[in-house]
């Protein structure tokens, strides 16, 4: 008969420790964070390192372009002129970025030079460069281009 009530007594202990009330009160609240929420934080009271603010690379250029003249208006000749400008702006920053090849031939007979060619060629893609200034004036269409990158994205993609 002890044995009985020594399990009971046991048993309702368990239960009552297990049971009903949190050891830590009634005044705990549980909320989900997200982990832009944490990130947040920390950035903005410089908790951990790695999550101050990362160096950008800012590349820029200025394109330039002529309407053709044998547009049918003067809206037709503006915008054409914007999408060289905008062609040119693009060749500018894919030539800082991946390089420019350049192919060279001259010939030179009786020691003087007859003939220079020279061929310069781009080959690359550009993204999500921005145009910030653009003015159209005296038939000159200019646009001014930025691509911000991050700086260790860049010197891994195109440091070699």
């Amino acid at each position: 008969m002890s044995k009985k009530i020594l399990c009971y007594a046991c048993l309702a202990l368990f239960l009552i420790g297990c049971g009903g009330r949190s050891p830590m009160g009634d005044d705990v609240v549980i909320q989900k964070v997200d982990k832009e929420d944490i990130r947040e934080i920390m950035q903005e009271n410089k908790m951990a390192p790695g999550f101050e603010e990362r160096p950008e690379a800012l590349f820029a250029a200025i394109g330039e372009g002529i309407p053709p003249v044998d547009t049918v208006s003067p809206a037709q000749a503006r915008a054409l002129a914007k999408r060289a400008a905008v062609a040119d702006a693009q060749r500018q920053l894919a030539g800082k970025l991946f390089g420019v090849k350049i192919n060279a031939h001259d010939t030179v007979k009786d020691a003087m030079l007859k003939s220079s060619l020279i061929d310069s060629r781009v080959n690359g893609l550009i993204k999500n460069a921005a145009i910030v200034n653009q003015d159209f004036k005296d038939g000159l269409y200019r646009v001014e281009m930025e691509l911000k990158m991050d700086a260790d994205k860049w010197q891994e993609i195109f440091a070699y």
